[in-house]
């Protein structure tokens, strides 16, 4: 069964694989926002490197760096990143965290008189780099007193004038799997059609009893790119380049969801699992340039196009697993019965095909050089989030049209450029070793209107570098920190459902060295 996919469960602006409310938009966002990226030696300047040039991240960032090479380099570079989310829901804290190894940097640069020679100089570039890492654990847990998932699967069986009939309908006895998360509580006798009408208003067992809730996230995947670019140098003067970037993005995301109600006759509560697996390829172009004012100072100016992605493929399932005690029930000879055990029931897996196309960026910076003591240098990069585009061929003509207007809709509402702005400075303490310091604020790309957290993201690293005329190793730590929040269900009523409120962090160590030749 195909169709376009609507969650239930996941509210929340996570960078991980869930969405605000769980939908397209929310993922073009997650998939589109990445931090400070590129060799160890750049993510201890926090991320400034569109000025600086004759480094490996001149590949995926402003290629013009590639001219400033007068010899070839192989790069590679390895980190261990953990993430810690702090939450507080209903009054309740809760904590998580996970880590995980991988390899930001990987590639080579070969330099030579490509353009014939003469007032032109220039240098190939190709590499593998890691944008983002999509890990962002949640453990949160709190009693509510006012309601329950259930009460929104009994919403959306109002809403769309279902009844029992009509939810038996979506059942296919066969597979013995539901097409909607109402049809799986009521099936499992979670929810229950109104005894006058045998539809709505559907109702719950008990729904005045306090509910407690726990909530949890696992998530893995990656945005990733293969880049080839070229730069050259007009004199040692101007310095030009560009890039064709072959983007991936993999992505995993598992969450549970658990309402235990206390002191329950009937239902003791029920546990809802959801897994969605996304995964897609897209191509992108930059273009850049380095002016060399005078010895001292630089000034760059990089444009990056939107990456298109032709083919994003989703896979969805869901699990619905009901505890119960006993509910009363009419058996087969009419005679009343208890039902003691229900069997878990799961949703028709769902696959669907979408396309995509990430905001553009534009960034300017400068570099000031303290003779050979060190440097000074600062980016400015723009983010439009508000121009990210969602599309379906594979619901063609005006189902397509609806899909486009309705998501496309809500990105133009909620999103809005976004500001980075990154700072980072090196000073050579001998001829061998230089000691390096960043700082760096990503907006969020949330429009104002949307709510009243600030999401902008902060970062701090440091690091250390040892050189030699043929080989060099760095070493950088970086800290990252922000606020969201997390809402597990909504309802009509905004007093009758909580968030839970984040505080995210992550801390990367990250070695990298390279070899000249």
């Amino acid at each position: 069964m195909k169709k376009v996919l609507f969650f239930f469960f996941s509210v929340c602006t996570l960078n991980v694989a869930m969405g605000q409310i769980y939908t397209y938009p929310n993922l073009a966002k997650q998939f589109s926002t990445s931090y400070a990226t590129g060799t160890a030696r750049m993510q201890a300047l926090g991320g400034a490197s569109s000025s600086l040039g004759a480094d490996l991240s001149a590949i995926s960032g402003n290629p013009a760096g590639l001219g400033f090479y007068t010899r070839s380099e192989v790069n590679m570079s390895l980190a261990y990143t953990a993430v810690q989310t702090k939450s507080v829901y209903l009054s309740s804290t809760g904590e998580a965290s996970d880590n995980q190894f991988q390899m930001p940097t990987l590639g080579m640069v070969i330099s030579g008189n490509y353009l014939g020679g003469g007032d032109w100089h220039g240098a190939f570039g190709f590499g593998y780099s890691r944008q983002a890492i999509f890990i962002q654990p949640l453990q949160i847990s709190g009693t509510n007193n006012r309601s329950s998932l259930l009460d929104n699967f009994i919403e959306k069986a109002n809403d769309k004038g279902a009844t029992g009939a009509s939810l038996d309908e979506e059942y296919d006895s066969y597979s013995g799997t539901a097409s909607s998360a109402e049809a799986l509580a009521y099936q499992t006798y979670l929810i229950n059609p109104n005894s006058v009408t045998g539809g709505a208003p559907f109702e719950r067992f008990q729904s005045l009893l306090p509910t407690k809730q726990y909530g949890s996230a696992s998530n893995s995947g990656a945005l990733t790119s293969w880049d080839f670019a070229y730069g050259a140098s007009y004199r040692d003067k101007l310095y030009v380049g560009a890039t064709l970037h072959f983007s991936k993005i993999s992505a995993s995301s598992s969450t549970t969801w658990e309402d235990e109600f206390v002191g329950a006759k009937y239902v003791a509560g029920f546990q809802y699992a959801e897994t969605l697996l996304t995964s897609g390829s897209g191509i992108g172009l930059s273009l850049g340039g380095i002016y060399k004012v005078n010895p001292s100072l630089r000034l760059s100016f990089a444009f990056r196009s939107p990456t298109y992605y032709d083919q994003m493929n989703e896979t969805y399932d869901a699990r619905l697993f009901p505890n119960v005690i006993g509910i009363p029930a009419i058996g087969s000879t009419g005679n009343p019965i208890t039902i003691t055990k229900v069997n878990p029931m799961r949703l028709t897996t769902n696959e669907f095909t979408y396309q995509f196309l990430s905001p553009m960026k534009v960034s300017g910076g400068f570099a000031f050089f303290f003779s050979k003591r060190g440097f000074l240098t600062a980016d400015l990069e723009y983010v439009g989030f508000g121009g990210m585009k969602v599309y379906s061929a594979e619901l063609g003509g005006s189902a397509n049209q609806a899909f486009q207007t309705k998501y496309n809709g809500q990105i133009s509402r909620n999103f809005e450029g976004a500001l980075n702005v990154k700072v980072g400075s090196e000073i050579r303490v001998s001829p061998s070793i230089s000691l390096r310091g960043g700082v760096a604020m990503f907006g969020s790309g949330y429009a104002q209107s949307y709510d009243t957290i600030d999401r902008n993201a902060f970062q701090f690293s440091g690091g250390i570098g040892y050189r030699k005329s043929t080989f060099y190793l760095d070493l950088t730590a970086i800290q990252r920190s922000q606020k969201d929040a997390y809402t597990p269900y909504t309802l009509k009523n905004t007093a009758d459902f909580s968030s839970a409120t984040l505080d995210l962090t992550s801390t990367q160590l990250m070695l990298g060295g390279g070899i000249y030749f």
